[in-house]
């Protein structure tokens, strides 16, 4: 691949399922990480790494003013893409509806999207978290199993308690389905997408997405093309796309 290969969904490299090709890097929304892992950041973004973090601060100091999630329901029409300003009673008014401009211009969008793509990135970060404690997990399963006389030939799955409910995945968990139209917007014309997430292959496949051998491509890797139409089922709604983009995983995968 001669290309740019940029990691899909995720953009921590952490939830990057490997190995990976040497060329897949992962986007960078303008928040920095400490990872020796590949990464690239768009000279299009907006706002500064201080700039996008005092955004993601203002946003959850609004979101902690609701005891319940039930209680934003009120404000959730906009959706997050409206959350681009720079301060809280700013984000207040995109959720309501105040002030709201009739047709963002292309400097909004990129304004958005790198928002989008910082609140996504967020949440990984949480996930991560959570998920780094999977060893207590485990110990508290062999615990729950010694407690409930599991032996060793039997599990949870006979008394319907999958593993998803003891150690989540990130393909379940995170709405990965939203940093598409906003990586749209700072990818560049040509560059592919990896993906090695097989929950989101498996996902990918039941809207129809069909993986076959990359034409001329050494590696025996597997290709399928995203038009716009292919984008819509994805999102569920219209997605820009300047021209057709590539996706690319392991030939193992469908």
């Amino acid at each position: 691949m001669t290309e740019m290969v940029v990691y899909f969904p995720w953009l921590h490299p952490k939830l990057g399922q490997g190995p990976l090709p040497e060329e897949v890097v992962f986007f960078d929304p303008g928040v920095d990480l400490e990872t020796n892992a590949p990464r690239w950041r768009s000279a299009d973004l907006p706002f500064s790494p201080a700039e996008i973090r005092g955004m993601i601060r203002s946003y959850m100091e609004f979101g902690e003013r609701f005891g319940r999630v039930t209680d934003m329901q009120a404000y959730q029409a906009a959706g997050i893409d409206n959350f681009y300003t720079d301060t809280t009673m700013d984000i207040k008014s995109q959720l309501i509806g105040m002030d709201s401009p009739k047709k963002a211009d292309p400097a909004d969008l990129r304004r958005q999207a790198q928002l989008v793509l910082a609140m996504a990135l967020y949440r990984e970060e949480q996930f991560i978290a959570m998920s780094e404690q999977e060893g207590r997990f485990g110990a508290a399963r062999e615990g729950f199993a010694q407690v409930l006389g599991l032996d060793d030939e039997e599990s949870f799955a006979q008394f319907d308690i999958a593993d998803e409910q003891l150690f989540p995945r990130a393909g379940v968990e995170l709405p990965w389905k939203i940093v598409l139209p906003s990586l749209m917007v700072f990818l560049p014309l040509g560059a592919r997408l990896f993906v090695s997430d097989q929950d989101i292959l498996r996902e990918l496949a039941a809207l129809d997405l069909t993986f076959s051998p990359c034409a001329g491509e050494p590696g025996g890797l597997s290709c399928c093309l995203l038009d716009a139409e292919a984008a819509k089922r994805i999102c569920g709604r219209p997605v820009d796309l300047p021209a057709p983009v590539t996706l690319v995983t392991h030939p193992q995968n469908p």
